[in-house]
């Protein structure tokens, strides 16, 4: 059946795509090359001893236009406790600057790591996007999510508020 086929192709392409990317329980690794909005260097260790929430999308990336909102939305909410970094991995970063633009993002670090150029991209999912990391102030990965239900952003939302909420002992 179509189903088994399907759950055959997730099992089989899983194992492959996610050989080099991040695991729970793994030091986060820096961003190579990431810029920030102003087009200055970025480094994660400028973020230690705090709690991140690492997204990795780009502009053609159907679901991230409704994950980035939503976690928008829960970076406003939970700001005191944990740093939203949204990074796109288009190869232009210009592109990637137009997307979130569009998307009125204003509670998270907006950053640029170009995956063609970039040696630490494809250790964040970048093909498996939306990837959501969540690490510790030691940058320790704690949670991490593949993927975005774009017909229930509310309902993923709602699930990873809880999560967070769970981590960061709330």
């Amino acid at each position: 059946t179509m189903r088994w086929a399907l759950a055959i192709a997730v099992v089989l392409g899983f194992s492959t795509a996610h050989a080099d990317t991040l695991k729970v329980g793994e030091k986060l690794v820096d961003l190579d090359i990431a810029v920030d909005a102003s087009n200055k260097p970025f480094k994660l260790k400028s973020l230690k001893g705090k709690w991140v929430l690492i997204t990795v999308g780009a502009e053609w990336c159907k679901p991230c236009a409704k994950e980035l909102p939503a976690w928008d939305k829960l970076a406003g909410i939970l700001k005191d406790k944990i740093t939203f970094v949204a990074v796109s991995v288009d190869d232009n970063v210009k592109d990637g600057q137009r997307f979130h633009q569009k998307l009125k993002l204003k509670n998270m670090k907006l950053v640029y790591l170009p995956a063609d150029k970039s040696a630490a991209a494809s250790r964040y999912g970048s093909d498996t996007m939306p990837s959501s990391f969540v690490a510790d102030g030691n940058q320790v990965i704690k949670f991490r999510k593949d993927g975005f239900n774009e017909r229930d952003p509310d309902g993923d939302l709602k699930k990873m508020h809880a999560q967070l909420n769970k981590l960061l002992g709330n």
